[in-house]
This record gives C-alpha cells, sequence and structure tokens, in this order.
C-alpha cells in the first residue's frame, strides 16, 4: 500500500496544468515550425528578379524572425518550466531519461542559437548553424517520446 500510494504520488509530480500545457505546445510548435520553414526558404526557394539573378526570397527574413521571437518565448517557457516541472520531476526521478534528453537538446539549441546571433567568423558560423538546425528538426523525436510517455512513472 505504501508503494502504491508513493507511486501515485511521483505521477502528480511535475505534472503542468492545461493552460500551460498548451501555451508550451503553441510555443514548441511554433519554434520548430518557423525554423523548419525557415530552412526550406533558405535552401529551396529563391526568387529571381528581372534580370535574372537569383536573390533570398523575400520572406525568408521574416520566417527567421519568427523564429527568433518563438525561440524567446520558448527560452522564457523554460524557465517557467525549471522549478516546478524539470526540478520536481527530476528529484521524485519521473521520467529522468527523456526528460534529461529533452533538457539537453533544449539547451543546446539555446546555445547554438546564440552563438548564430554573435559568431562572426563565416567558417564557425556555417558550422553552428548546421549543428543548431540538425538538432532542431530532430528535437521533435525527444518532444515526443517525453509527451508519450507522460502517463509512465520511471520508478527505480
Amino acid at each position: 500500500m505504501q508503494r502504491l500510494k508513493r507511486a501515485t504520488s511521483s505521477a502528480r509530480v511535475g505534472v503542468l496544468p492545461k493552460s500551460r500545457r498548451r501555451t508550451l505546445y503553441v510555443i514548441s510548435m511554433g519554434t520548430w515550425v518557423t525554423g523548419a520553414v525557415w530552412l526550406i526558404y533558405h535552401y529551396f526557394v529563391t526568387s529571381v528578379d528581372q534580370f535574372g539573378f537569383e536573390n533570398v526570397h523575400p520572406y525568408q527574413h521574416g520566417w527567421l524572425v519568427a523564429h527568433g521571437v518563438f525561440a524567446v518565448a520558448a527560452a522564457w517557457m523554460f524557465g517557467v518550466l525549471w522549478p516546478n516541472h524539470v526540478l520536481r520531476g527530476w528529484k521524485a526521478k519521473v521520467r529522468r531519461t527523456s526528460g534529461g534528453w529533452l533538457f539537453g537538446v533544449v539547451t543546446w539549441l539555446m546555445l547554438t542559437g546564440v552563438a548564430l546571433y554573435y559568431i562572426g567568423s563565416t567558417e564557425w558560423r556555417a558550422w553552428t548553424s548546421l549543428a543548431h538546425w540538425i538538432v532542431g528538426l530532430a528535437t521533435l523525436l525527444p518532444f515526443l517520446i517525453h509527451w508519450y510517455t507522460r502517463s509512465r512513472i520511471d520508478m527505480p
């Protein structure tokens, strides 16, 4: 009975209220979608001017700005989740594997995103960009795994 009570109380640790969960989903998907659409415009969509020269598509900048706005909101949301979701879940040993991976990926994306803004070297910026968007596209997987395992309890 004591073990059942412990498992039940651990399941409630870090549970997000419905409104906060929806906000998290909107911000996360907004960040992912704007980044993915920017990649499409950056690598696959160009515009041709009246002289036949290919130029950066005019929408590319807008998608990058939208991605930056969502990224700031995502960093804010990460801070909101830190005390009541991340720390409490970690201490209660609830979903440590998927949460740890998600924490690492989000931290990597924040660091490389800031680096992209401040790096002056063209060569370093190209490598950082590649490292950022490859991990960024793959982020959907750890997010979905963490979300899918929300009803499971990872007890030792």
